[in-house]
């Protein structure tokens, strides 16, 4: 008998942990860079940035805080034996903990401005900012991302008790702006710098900032 989508066992999702690292570290690794540093899936930013998103002793770090959680998207699996395998990756930081870009004031943006006492409305510490959102680009379109925004978020709004989600997109990825929009994130016209300029493979790289509330 032919195994249909709905025969197969829900994607799982849930917080990581430091011993995942010694399991998944390398995995982690892999996906995280090849969806975001690579052309293999409608993620990347390999146009736009070198250097890896994130390296091998920075997974293991993450993996370890506490104050930020990591969440990991496995396979379904109803093997007992068989070990499941990450295909996506989240993770959630308290905006107080995340480093402060100040304000963009762009060369081909002259004319920009932004009254920035409205990213201020919510206390950075009743924020959080998604980040290495990520999804094995083999495996992309099918829902898995969102399913972990839908997870951090719900995290963040019932376990930490934050009032608004907060995520940089870079300017350029109009496509990705686009998907966070659909799930609900706003984008005000707020601005950012990019703090790391000598990454940047083109002229004027910054940040737009999506938010939503919880």
């Amino acid at each position: 008998m032919k195994t249909t989508s709905e025969d197969q066992p829900p994607i799982v999702v849930r917080v990581a942990c430091p011993e995942d690292d010694i399991l998944y570290g390398d995995d982690i690794y892999r996906i995280v860079n090849t969806a975001y540093r690579t052309n293999a899936g409608w993620t990347h930013e390999s146009h736009l940035l070198a250097d890896d998103r994130i390296s091998r002793a920075e997974v293991k770090s993450v993996l370890e805080d506490t104050t930020n959680p990591v969440f990991l998207a496995f396979t379904p699996t109803s093997s007992t034996t068989l070990p499941q395998k990450v295909i996506g990756t989240l993770q959630i930081d308290s905006l107080e903990h995340y480093p402060d870009y100040g304000h963009y004031a762009g060369p081909t943006h002259p004319s920009y401005t932004f009254d920035y006492s409205t990213a201020d409305s919510v206390p950075r510490s009743e924020q959080i900012m998604l980040g290495l959102i990520s999804v094995d680009p083999t495996l992309q379109s099918r829902g898995i991302g969102g399913k972990l925004v839908k997870a951090g978020l719900k995290y963040a709004k019932e376990v930490m008790g934050r009032k608004q989600a907060v995520v940089y997109v870079v300017f350029q990825r109009t496509e990705l702006r686009e998907w966070y929009q659909r799930i609900g994130f706003i984008d005000y016209g707020e601005k950012r710098p990019y703090p790391v300029l000598e990454s940047t493979k083109q002229e004027d790289v910054h940040f737009n900032v999506l938010r939503l509330d919880l």
